[in-house]
């Protein structure tokens, strides 16, 4: 049965896992109708100190604006107040860098405010501006290959378009994204081993030397073929102003349920050693029989808390990210979570009981 959440949420320690946390959070109280006291919430940079950087602070006021709520937070602060309102479809564009210069991933404005979209039903359109391809956060190849599928297995019909890649340390990415909802989220399935019906390699570079992403796709394909699948392989090189290698590993099940792996080229490393080390991290995911990886598991933790029925998965290991958002719907709705390590580690269980929250009347 529905039920209406808590008027005031605490939540400490929001900067855990990079802010996972923090998004979790946002993503719920705008959702939702969720009032938030957010506290030691971290910067953008796993390398700074506290307090809200320029994409989380886009990632903030992106969930205040399409819920027509508010929020109490700036550069610098370690504490924020999330007011919110009532979901809402619209146009909106989003700029992490509009406050102060940045390349955070635009991917933390789009996990805030997919659940709030949602569930106001009907078509939104979002143009988003920041890092397509930086650490920390989903790539483009991410979003449309594996998180636009588990969203849409929930309900929810997306399209993300890359416009403009955005690398660090320049940023400056778009991207346009169409968000279909049917007014509330439904759970989701993953119990059994992932099966892996179709395989991929795609490879996005920009201002280097094309030789690299060659290098790059070889070394992935090679080792997908070494275990006995046949992928699809795609290499781009666009247009822009920065530069920057990005490679994303993927799989899709019947249903067309994605899982992948993404890595970015750092100055100095070898390409091809780039593509073997993220074709096996997809390799070794799914020799484990698991349904999801851990970290994807986060990233739906909230839209699956607030959907209607009870989602199970089994998942590839217990990620500090999965933990963090799992504290956040815990705290929203006490009892809901269930997560079980198996004997010998590895292996773990989630069962999360989704309570399709009533708006709070305002």
């Amino acid at each position: 049965m529905p039920i209406n959440p808590s008027s005031n949420l605490v939540i400490k320690n929001a900067g855990a896992a990079r802010n996972q946390a923090l998004r979790s959070a946002l993503a719920l109280g705008a959702a939702c109708g969720l009032r938030l006291n957010l506290r030691d919430i971290a910067g953008d940079d796993p390398r700074g100190g506290p307090g809200l950087g320029p994409g989380h602070l886009t990632a903030a006021a992106a969930a205040a604006k399409v819920c027509g709520g508010a929020f109490k937070g700036g550069i610098g602060v370690a504490e924020m107040e999330f007011l919110p309102g009532e979901p809402q479809t619209g146009e909106y564009a989003f700029d992490v860098a509009l406050h102060q210069r940045s390349a955070a991933p635009l991917a933390w404005v789009l996990e805030t405010v997919l659940p709030a979209l949602a569930r106001a039903g009907g078509q939104s359109q979002l143009m988003l501006q920041g890092g397509t391809h930086v650490l920390g956060g989903a790539s483009s190849q991410y979003i449309s290959r594996v998180l636009a599928p588990a969203w849409g297995l929930m309900g929810v019909r997306s399209s993300y378009t890359e416009i403009v890649p955005g690398f660090h340390p320049e940023g400056g990415g778009e991207a346009e994204v169409t968000v279909a909802g049917q007014g509330h989220l439904d759970s989701l399935q993953a119990e059994k081993g992932f099966d892996a019906l179709m395989v991929g390699v795609d490879v996005v570079i920009c201002g280097l030397p094309v030789h690299l992403a060659e290098q790059a796709l070889e070394g992935a394909v090679g080792r997908l073929e070494l275990h006995g699948f046949k992928p699809q392989d795609s290499l781009r090189r666009p247009k822009s102003a920065g530069r920057g290698l990005a490679l994303t590993v993927w799989a899709h099940d019947a249903r067309g349920l994605g899982v992948g792996f993404s890595q970015v080229g750092r100055r100095g490393g070898q390409p091809r050693a780039l593509g073997l080390e993220t074709a096996e991290s997809l390799v070794s995911f799914l020799h484990t029989g698991a349904g999801l990886p851990g970290d994807l598991a986060a990233i739906l933790a909230a839209p699956l808390a607030c959907a209607r029925g009870t989602s199970r998965l089994s998942l590839d290991r217990i990620t500090p990210a999965l933990r963090a958002a799992l504290r956040v719907v815990e705290s929203a709705l006490p009892g809901s979570a269930r997560l079980v390590e198996r004997p010998g580690g590895g292996l773990a269980e989630l069962t999360l009981n989704g309570a399709d929250w009533d708006l709070p009347a305002r």
